[in-house]
């Protein structure tokens, strides 16, 4: 199961996401599920996935 959680306050934005990948009882990975591209002191774009199985 997937986690991409994403929460407003009254500082901001705050995002997270989990990392774990599983690809069967024994075989636990890790991959970052969340993508954050910066242009300083302009803009910040944040994408959180769900997994591979989401994006096919």
């Amino acid at each position: 199961m997937t986690y991409c959680v994403e929460a407003v306050t009254e500082r901001g934005l705050v995002f997270a996401s989990d990392s774990r990948t599983n690809a069967g009882v024994d075989q636990l990975g890790i991959f970052s599920k969340m993508t954050v591209i910066e242009a300083p002191d302009d803009r910040v774009i944040v994408m959180l996935s769900a997994g591979n199985l989401a994006s096919t």
